[in-house]
C-alpha cells in the first residue's frame, strides 16, 4: 500500500514538474514585449533610440496632419 501511494505522488510531482517547464518553454517562446525598433520607409529595421523616436514623430506628425475622409 505505501508503495502504491509513493508512487503516485512521485507521478503526480513529475506531470507538475512537466506542465511547469512546458509553460517555462512556452513563456520564452512568445515575441517580447516593449522591444523597441521600427521599420523604416526603405525596409531597413531601425534600431537605436534616435533613429526609432524620429520615426515615430514623424509617423505621429503625418497622421495628426491629415484630413478625416
Amino acid at each position: 500500500m505505501q508503495t502504491l501511494l509513493l508512487s503516485e505522488l512521485e507521478s503526480t510531482a513529475r506531470k507538475k514538474n512537466v506542465y511547469r517547464i512546458a509553460s517555462q518553454v512556452t513563456k520564452s517562446m512568445q515575441d517580447a514585449v516593449g522591444v523597441n525598433c521600427v521599420k523604416h520607409a526603405n525596409g531597413k529595421v531601425l534600431v537605436e533610440n534616435d533613429q526609432v523616436n524620429e520615426i515615430w514623430r514623424k509617423n505621429m506628425e503625418k497622421l495628426l496632419n491629415e484630413e478625416n475622409t
